[in-house]
């Protein structure tokens, strides 16, 4: 793979070439296994293998030139890059136990110089896998959180213990007198307190001295460096030069009174003066990007007023996009052809038959002269006759027709062709005006649709940022990674939630029960979905509704038949409302089947994109109308609307259906003709409120007819003691088959739907 070298490239490496150094020269208890570990941990991640080899090795052997020390060194590389060079050819990732297993291996020469020493060489080896689970953990975040930096507790135990490591590797390192470290922890604590964070200052500066001390083997680098990181923190200001010159003296007053050592004021202070001028140079604009990345400042107020903004542009568009659908839809329904009248229908056909058939006879003079007027009013009623019956006969020419016109046979054959034709043309224009009128619906929907939707998107937005911290904070505590949390509430005044957490943590019930008690309102999770390619899921939590459903459903096939004509819909339209849906198709068996499931199919479409009930069932109905077969359907729709405690049934050419609650049964009335028989539907519709233990029945005709009554019916209905909807539906099933001496005589499905607390046992 061919790598592009930019100065991003050079920095990067640079960086990783000087922690191998620091690593290398880290000891504890003249043990030094970190830079090994290291290697491996950059293996692992995906560094460039070959520079980190030529790293390894030439850190460890410039640090402790042995021939050992090179054994031991070349014996880990050689092994990690086998490992990394076998999964590469494998195309396949390395496993983490894999790394685990493959450091472990490749410190054979070490165990073999140090085989004697048994407690050292276990130290050695725990040290070690310490340490690289360490340093994987490290650079996982700061490879894929570039511009977030909130850290869970692991994570930042895992930071401070390399801290520890990168100041145990400094502490040795000085020219004459003067010692890196010092420098490194001043500019350290002047970054630090400067972008605003007590806590951490006191934390990075404590592991770094800790790291020194364990080097030095001495307690008075942390000490001293305690001290001046609390007075940092006291004495912080918003000049840098103030605070230098403030730190500058607290280091002269401490070493004059505190840690007097033998060498010199100018060496002791001097790393300080330099740290400070460093400071000074350091551009406020970068200070503050480097807090926005280590403390996820909360200050994102442009970027949430953007989300108004762009909501007020979405709003605008979809109006104007709306207006374009409106238009659209009166083009259509002025381009539906008018059907003629009768009388033009007549005076156009008479004219047709008299240029066709009286055009060319022979007697047409004479039988003008003896008819007169009365010849044209002989063609008007024969084809008035043709046009309302169907067909003209020879009986129903007029006798003086009879008696004078010598093509009786072709007139009559000529009348019932054009009035054949005429029929056709109907039927065409019919089809054709109500493909238009249902395009023209469609587009009237749509439009209202857009401006719907426009009106929920038309308020500005809400957000509480002290809420927000307060999660992630909490989250944090409780070891669950939560990179971001937005809160917001909209018009309605429900407040919704979206986390960005670590997948693994997506649906942990921890994060329902933090924000439950933060937010004072009971949240569920309503969606998980992935952040680009991250190791991340976006959740979005919202209000916890009052009630739930649970669903049962029992079907049979009319006998000797393979398919059930009926067809079933249980869907959820958002995270409130579920449609409840049964389709008995024209007759049974397989045509029944297919008709019934294109019907339901088109329904839930609708529904499932937002459109009302009018436009839903005049549209399926428009659509099955065209069909010249003669294919409907019965439809029986309930809508549960969770959040508003209401059930909306619509009914065409379905039987009853019934609402059992407390111990008492409601009849949903039945009525209409079925979808598709007319062009216009007229629905039965029927709502109701709902409430904890409510069940609602819904049934097709082979099962109702089975009871032969809705008395029958709801006797049966009011004895069953069960609450269970499963085996509410197929009771009910199996009653309707011994009433028809367990055999179906027609397709036969029953549905039904309980709803409950959501905090009921």
């Amino acid at each position: 793979m061919k790598v592009k070298v930019n100065s991003k490239y050079i920095i990067k490496y640079l960086a990783v070439f000087f922690v191998c150094l620091v690593l290398a020269n880290a000891k504890v208890n003249n043990l030094s296994p970190f830079v090994y570990a290291f290697f491996f941990a950059c293996l692992y991640v995906g560094f460039d293998e070959k520079l980190l080899a030529i790293f390894t090795l030439a850190s460890a052997v410039a640090v402790s030139p042995s021939l050992e020390n090179f054994f031991v060194a070349l014996t880990v590389v050689a092994v990690g890059l086998v490992v990394f060079y076998v999964h590469r050819l494998m195309k396949k990732k390395i496993h983490l136990a894999t790394i685990f297993v493959s450091f472990l291996f490749s410190l054979v020469t070490f165990i073999y110089y140090n085989h004697n020493d048994i407690k050292a060489l276990i130290f050695y080896l725990l040290l070690g896998a310490i340490c690289l689970y360490v340093f994987i953990i490290v650079m996982h975040v700061l490879l894929l959180r570039k511009n977030c930096f909130k850290l869970t507790l692991d994570e930042s135990i895992c930071f401070l213990f390399v801290i520890v490591l990168l100041g145990a590797g400094i502490a040795p390192v000085h020219i004459f007198e003067f010692y890196i470290y010092r420098f490194v922890l001043m500019l350290a604590i002047l970054v630090f307190v400067s972008i605003g964070s007590p806590a951490l200052t006191y934390s990075v500066t404590l592991a770094f001295a800790f790291g020194v001390g364990l080097g030095e083997m001495t307690l008075i680098p942390v000490a001293e460096f305690a001290l001046l990181a609390l007075l940092a923190g006291i004495f912080s200001m918003p000049h840098k030069f103030k605070i230098v010159f403030t730190m500058l003296l607290s280091s002269v007053f401490l070493q004059y009174f505190f840690f007097n050592r033998d060498i010199s004021l100018l060496y002791e202070i001097l790393p300080f003066v330099l740290a400070g001028i460093i400071f000074i140079c350091i551009p406020n604009k970068v200070l503050n990007s480097l807090a926005d990345i280590v403390y996820v400042k909360k200050s994102e107020m442009s970027s949430r007023n953007l989300i108004n903004t762009t909501r007020k542009n979405i709003r605008k568009r979809m109006s104007e996009l709306s207006n374009v659908f409106l238009d659209m839809k009166q083009i259509h329904l002025n381009m539906v052809k008018r059907d003629l009248t009768l009388e033009e229908l007549i005076a156009m056909l008479t004219r047709e038959v008299m240029n066709t058939c009286c055009k060319d006879c022979l007697d047409k003079n004479r039988c003008t002269r003896s008819l007169g007027t009365d010849n044209k009013s002989n063609l008007e009623l024969l084809i008035e006759i043709a046009v309302t019956k169907g067909k003209v006969t020879l009986l129903d020419i007029p006798p003086n027709l009879t008696n004078r016109c010598a093509k009786v046979n072709s007139l009559i054959s000529l009348i019932n062709r054009l009035s054949s034709e005429y029929r056709q043309y109907k039927s065409m224009l019919a089809d054709v005006n109500n493909v238009k009128i249902l395009l023209a619906d469609q587009m009237g929907a749509v439009s209202q649709l857009l401006l719907d939707i426009g009106d929920e998107i038309d308020t500005n937005v809400t957000f509480d940022i002290a809420r927000e911290n307060k999660i992630i904070s909490r989250l944090l505590g409780l070891n669950i990674e939560c990179r971001e949390v937005l809160l917001y509430t909209e018009k309605n005044d429900e407040i919704s939630a979206v986390l960005i957490v670590k997948s693994d943590n997506a649906y942990n019930p921890i994060i329902e029960k933090v924000l439950t008690e933060t937010l004072k309102a009971p949240m569920q999770i309503t969606n998980v979905s992935p952040v680009d390619d991250s190791d991340y899921n976006s959740v979005t939590l919202r209000r916890k509704t009052k009630y739930d459903c649970a669903f049962g459903l029992s079907s049979c096939n009319k006998a000797g038949n393979i398919e059930c004509g009926d067809c079933h819909s249980i869907i959820r339209l958002g995270s409130e409302k579920f449609l409840l849906a049964l389709c008995d198709g024209m007759g049974s068996g397989k045509s029944a089947h297919k008709m019934s499931a294109m019907t339901l199919g088109l329904i839930e479409n609708f529904y499932k994109v937002g459109f009302d009930n009018e436009i839903v069932l005049e549209s399926v109905n428009k659509l099955l109308a065209i069909n010249n077969q003669e294919n409907y359907s019965t439809l029986d729709v309930c809508l549960l609307d969770l959040n508003k405690e209401i059930a909306d049934f619509i009914k065409v050419g379905s039987p009853f259906g019934l609402i059992k609650r407390d111990g008492n049964i409601e009849i949903v009335e039945g009525g209409a003709l079925p979808i598709g028989a007319l062009d216009n539907i007229s629905p039965a519709t029927y709502k109701t409120t709902i409430s904890t233990k409510d069940i609602i029945i819904m049934a097709t005709d082979g099962v109702t007819d089975a009871f032969t009554s809705q008395e029958n019916m709801i006797e049966y209905v009011s004895k069953l003691a069960s609450n269970n909807p499963q085996t509410l539906a197929e009771n009910i099933l199996n009653e309707a088959l011994r009433l028809n001496d367990m055999e179906a005589r027609d397709d036969m499905t029953v549905l039904v739907a309980r709803t409950y607390l959501k905090n009921d046992k």
